[in-house]
């Protein structure tokens, strides 16, 4: 009944006695009729009070007066001010109902059907045999009728106001109350709320008994009168509608307590709840409730052994783990997993860990917003060796939602719900979502800072790279396992991101390799991502970058302007992420965007990756319908490509044992001049073959593209001027040209000596000589001439494919199908008996491939074939152009 109301009750009969509930003593009703004495210590102030009108009886006066204290002491405005004489009386009277059931009309009418249900053995609620019954129905009253938890209820919000109301906690903790709370009111729940701020230093029964009142009050707000004193008001202001009971409340306003206008003292008393809770799961009565089971497979292992806060641990590493199943349990202990994330003292591993080092480093930084934890991240090499492993295992578990990133999730609210509305949190989505938005106009400059932070953390170690650490758990074990083992907490340094980017093509995982090449861009996109690049170039950056802004390749682009003037560690590095930049695309930003039409219109089919879409826009450059921009960016990357062969990824793995065998020398100049590319063309004949398919395409493509002074065909530049642009000087404006001007000179000059040795056998003064080529020019175009479409299919694609086909019958019959030179060179065919028959079978084979190619040509499919002419003398390389 509330303070201001004024029913009419119809007068009880006086009982002096009453036995309402058998397993409970009889007990005196006080004043006869279970209420204070109207004409006693409260008689002046009911005169003038809301209660004045009301019928005495069965509490209804006392329990009026005590929502007037309660009013009062929340600081409600129409509040009376209670006298202490009266309010002592009142609690006195609640105090003598709490010792028996009996005592309280109400309660024992209302319960006793409930009480010889619940409460037989009572001796399990205490020692002492007053309020045994009471407590037994506090215990079960999620059991309760209706009617009897109402009436229990108000025999919690006495016991909550005055803990005197509860024989037992008055008992147990007499003595500590004596040593502790001395001199601190009655009344308010201010000597409970002292007995709490006390627990550790309490003797193990009131211990006890105070926990078993704050279990209650967790349940409701209205219970924990300090708090809900102090939190009153920001309930009425943020959460209005939410009704009391089940923990409602307070979860309300635990979510609620950093929105702007939050009072401090609410905050304060709601955090030291939650830091409590955090160390002893049995406070959380919800918690207890919903994660039952689990909470059984927790405290049966051996490492509880009564440690309360271990619980609560496990719990959390089970959620990581995935194993507890969707539903109440795994809501809770991911609102557990939050708070922690949030504020350090809500993760007790870790704030156990780091209480000296918080206290030394960060001991003027406020909680809460993770801004203890990010001060301690970033003084991560001055922590002590115990909370340096502990802020690692935190990181990692934080890496994996961005529920648990609280700074970044706060910055990117408005990106998250534009971007990624429906990206369903957990596995980093979120997170992958939002950096692959980043450069869009709208996004926001603080979430943009979050998002930079982020790639620059996740590159210092790959554990901290959630997507990417549970992607390549099985290749980083196969492939990189000796690469890092730190002890202590200390990160790896990105030396096992750089083994997976070294080590791609054995990458065996689809999701590996598509998590590596992810981290790669976020290389190239901003030099500080890549940890060891960044260190070995800071004083570079510094130097010759300082004013660039990191992001989008700017940094990158600025050191590679000034290689050479780089410290040998920098340009190293930056050779590196050349390299892989040259494996794909998608690392290269600018191409990537310049061509992308052109990449849909000719390569639309090439599968990225190996250099295999670079390549196909190099070999479509002279169709008209190249965009000039497009051009220009590929012309770039082949004219870069001709100064280290490292550049050219399919060169590089074809050609890496021969360059060890016959060019270490130059190699190990690690220069900018193209010398292995000049080795590897002086030992033509001493190269693997795939080196040197590789070889004359790489050439080749140095032609097609000629410029003078290009590194690669400088030799050729005088005799290009010569014979080619003296009468045509406009012709390297188109690609390719250049190159079959000295094609058709190459054909010239080997049929005039073809020519000049039948004259000499047979007739003598032929007319004259073709245009010369100079020596070192005519050994490049040898090697790489361009071809001429029609003849190469007709002719040198036969008589390849055919050598192919009866070499490869030699190896498996052992028998002599192929005369050749002493270099090896075929020089002609040995077909008797059943190897006839064998050489018209590849024969067949060959008519059958030259037929599909033909067909591949006519239809446009991308396709590549390289072509062999071996003569006595130098082999002629001959490409047919294509995506491959």
């Amino acid at each position: 009944m509330g303070a201001g109301s004024s029913p009419c009750r119809r007068r009880h009969p006086a009982a002096k006695k009453n036995k309402q509930v058998e397993l409970a003593p009889e007990a005196d009703v006080q004043n006869d009729i279970d209420d204070i004495d109207v004409q006693g210590k409260c008689k002046d102030f009911l005169s003038s009070s809301v209660c004045k009108d009301l019928e005495p009886g069965e509490g209804a006066v006392a329990n009026c007066i005590s929502e007037g204290i309660a009013a009062a002491e929340v600081g409600e405005e129409s509040a009376e001010t209670v006298p202490d004489e009266c309010q002592e009386d009142v609690y006195q009277f609640m105090i003598t109902r709490g010792k028996n059931i009996n005592a309280n009309l109400p309660l024992a009418k209302a319960c006793q059907a409930d009480a010889e249900k619940l409460c037989k053995n009572t001796w399990v609620f205490g020692p002492t045999a007053e309020g045994r019954i009471i407590a037994c129905l506090r215990e079960e009253k999620g059991k309760l009728s209706k009617a009897c938890a109402a009436e229990v209820f108000k025999m919690q919000m006495a016991i909550a106001t005055d803990y005197r109301a509860d024989p037992e906690l008055a008992a147990l903790c007499k003595a500590d109350i004596e040593q502790h709370c001395k001199g601190i009111k009655d009344g308010g729940g201010r000597v409970t709320a002292c007995l709490r701020s006390t627990r550790a230093q309490l003797r193990p029964e009131c211990a006890e008994a105070v926990f078993r009142q704050e279990l209650e009050a967790d349940e409701d707000l209205r219970l924990n009168i300090v708090v809900y004193k102090k939190c009153l008001a920001d309930k009425k202001t943020f959460c209005p509608h939410v009704p009391p009971g089940n923990a409602r409340a307070r979860d309300c306003l635990v979510a609620a307590r950093n929105e702007e206008g939050f009072s401090s003292a609410c905050r304060d008393e709601l955090e030291a709840m939650i830091e409590a809770r955090v160390r002893d799961f049995r406070i959380d009565a919800r918690l207890r409730r919903v994660c039952k089971d689990q909470m059984q497979d927790c405290i049966g292992m051996d490492i509880y052994e009564g440690d309360e806060t271990i619980v609560n641990i496990c719990l959390q590493d089970n959620l990581a783990q995935g194993l507890i199943p969707e539903g109440a349990c795994k809501n809770m202990v991911y609102e557990y997993q939050q708070l922690a994330a949030q504020d350090i003292r809500f993760d007790v591993p870790l704030a156990d860990a780091c209480h000296t080092d918080r206290q030394k480093l960060c001991g003027n930084v406020p909680p809460g917003s993770a801004r203890v934890i990010r001060c301690l991240q970033t003084q991560r090499d001055k922590l002590s060796s115990h909370c340096r492993a502990e802020m690692f295992n935190e990181e990692v578990r934080f890496s994996e939602n961005i529920d648990f990133q609280y700074p970044m999730k706060q910055a990117c609210l408005r990106e998250i719900d534009r971007y990624c509305k429906d990206v369903p949190h957990g596995q980093a989505r979120v997170i992958r979502c939002l950096q692959e938005n980043k450069g869009q106009k709208e996004f926001g400059k603080a979430c943009l800072k979050e998002m930079t932070s982020y790639e620059q953390k996740s590159s210092q170690d790959y554990r901290f790279n959630f997507r990417l650490a549970s992607q390549c758990k099985a290749d980083i074990k196969s492939l990189c396992s000796g690469i890092c083992k730190p002890e202590q907490g200390q990160v790896c340094g990105g030396t096992v991101l750089r083994c997976l980017t070294e080590m791609r093509d054995q990458i065996t995982s689809e999701g590996c390799r598509k998590e590596v090449l992810y981290f790669e861009k976020m290389e190239v996109s901003n030099f500080n991502n890549d940890v060891i690049l960044a260190a070995n170039c800071r004083g570079d950056v510094d130097k010759f970058c300082k004013n660039v802004e990191p992001g989008e390749g700017r940094v990158h682009a600025c050191l590679r302007e000034h290689r050479r003037e780089l410290s040998d560690a920098c340009r190293r590095e930056e050779m590196i992420l050349e390299q892989q930049e040259a494996e794909h695309i998608e690392l290269r930003p600018n191409l990537l965007k310049a061509c992308a039409d052109e990449r849909q219109a000719f390569c639309a089919g090439v599968a990225p990756g190996s250099a295999r879409v670079f390549r196909c826009l190099a070999e479509k450059l002279a169709d008209p319908d190249f965009g000039p921009k497009c051009r220009y960016e590929v012309i770039a990357k082949l004219q870069r490509r001709q100064a280290n062969w490292k550049l050219d990824p399919m060169l590089r793995r074809a050609c890496r044992s021969d360059v060890d065998a016959l060019c270490k020398s130059e190699d190990a100049q690690a220069s900018e001049t193209g010398e292995v590319y000049r080795c590897l063309v002086h030992n033509y004949d001493d190269l693997d073959p795939n080196c040197k398919k590789e070889l004359g395409r790489a050439v080749h493509m140095a032609f097609f593209i000629w410029s003078p002074n290009s590194i690669m065909t400088r030799e050729c530049d005088a005799d290009v001027q010569r014979v080619c642009l003296k009468d045509r000087p406009n012709m390297d404006r188109v690609p390719g040209q250049v190159g079959t001007c000295l094609a058709d000179v190459m054909e010239q000059l080997q049929a005039a000596e073809a020519t000049s040795r039948k004259i000499v056998k047979e007739a003598p003064g032929a007319p004259g000589s073709p245009p010369q080529l100079s020596d070192e020019c005519k050994l490049l175009a040898d090697v790489a001439e361009p071809p001429n479409m029609k003849r190469a299919f007709e002719t040198t694609l036969s008589v390849a494919l055919l050598e192919s086909q009866l070499s490869s019958l030699e190896s498996k019959t052992g028998l002599p199908l192929l005369n050749r030179d002493r270099k090896g060179n075929a020089q002609s065919l040995s077909l008797t008996g059943w190897t006839a028959i064998a050489g018209m079978a590849a024969m067949v084979v060959l008519v059958a491939a030259g037929g599909t190619y033909a067909w591949r040509q006519y239809k446009g499919v991308p396709d590549s074939v390289t072509v062999v002419l071996k003569s006595a003398g130098k082999p002629r390389y001959n490409r047919v152009a294509s995506s491959d």
